[in-house]
């Protein structure tokens, strides 16, 4: 190749990067002004949880967080502020991401992690939608590296482009801004009954899928679930971990997975609620809209009894205080 032609290759390389760089400036700007924009949704919880929400109570988990715990109630009945911070189909190692980037803004007085049976499995899901934190990861770096660089030793370079950043999420913040998702402070309610004569077949393979995953944990977890532990107690807020009911299954607590998170939560002295067998809801179909999730009836009964369990907690606080 002549010096000419390599010359006018290297321009045209450089027009070429200059402008594919300003489109994704350009672009990106717009597409974060919609994504920062969203009323509603699961970004727009997200948002709300890392940037404005500070409430006394903060619920926190999968989606049997969401669709299980009413903030209104929690309000009512021990005269606090609540918000429901659950993002569904997560596991620990994304709330314990958002836990720090919370704890950086602000202090809860009490944190509630619904957790699920599944959390200490391997699996690469869990890693993949970590990719929910990407549009937030330069404005708390510190908090979000660590994690997201497990996966992706040089994170930091992809996410330099704001079309990487927000991949996928104008399809979603287009979504819900032409059919808003209305929640109650988080809380997201089912209202269907659950069907009693497809119980055998959809309870069967909800097993299933959890054996399916075998035994095998994955630290990163582990490690996850203890650190998600230790910044609560770093900060002296109070931690319970709810174990929340399924209509037929009462075997919860000796999946292998549960069982480590019971041991650790044993070891640091954290107070579990566990209605995996509680008789208010085995096999009461009616409460449920599925066989792991309760319906909006299911979830105001849940509710006032985490809450009465709260209020018994804090009565015997203060017993041990003043004696």
């Amino acid at each position: 190749m002549q010096k000419k032609e390599k010359i006018l290759f290297l321009k045209r390389l450089f027009l070429l990067t200059a402008v594919f760089f300003f489109i994704d400036f350009t672009l990106g700007l717009a597409a974060k002004y919609i994504f920062f924009s969203q009323k509603t949704g699961k970004y727009a919880r997200i948002t709300y949880s890392i940037s404005e929400n500070e409430s006394d109570l903060l619920i926190m988990g999968s989606s049997h967080a969401i669709r299980h715990f009413i903030p209104e109630i929690f309000e009512k009945k021990l005269n606090i502020t609540c918000y429901n911070s659950g993002v569904q189909g997560q596991k620990i190692i994304f709330h314990t991401a958002l836990q720090r980037m919370i704890l950086k803004r602000y202090t809860p007085k009490t944190i509630i992690l619904n957790i699920d049976p599944e959390w200490m499995y391997t699996s690469d899901e869990a890693y993949e939608t970590l990719a929910d934190f990407y549009p937030y990861y330069w404005n708390n770096r510190d908090e979000l590296h660590s994690i997201l660089s497990i996966k992706s030793e040089f994170i930091d370079f992809p996410l330099m482009l704001n079309s990487y950043q927000m991949n996928s999420t104008i399809v979603h913040a287009a979504r819900y801004f032409f059919v808003p998702q209305n929640d109650d402070k988080g809380y997201l309610p089912l209202y269907e009954k659950m069907d009693k004569n497809k119980i055998s077949k959809t309870d069967i393979n909800t097993k299933n899928k959890t054996a399916e995953q075998g035994s095998v944990f994955d630290l990163n977890f582990i490690t996850a679930f203890e650190e998600f532990i230790k910044n609560a107690k770093k900060n002296n807020i109070g931690l319970y971990f709810v174990i929340s009911p399924w209509v037929n299954r009462d075997d919860l607590v000796t999946e292998p997975s549960m069982k480590k998170m019971i041991s650790i939560a044993d070891q640091y002295t954290i107070k579990i609620l566990d209605y995996s067998k509680n008789k208010l809801f085995l096999n009461k179909f009616e409460l449920f809209y599925d066989p792991g999730h309760l319906n909006n009836d299911g979830a105001v009964l849940f509710s006032n009894l985490i809450a009465e369990e709260l209020i018994k907690e804090t009565d015997s606080s203060h017993t041990k205080t003043s004696n």
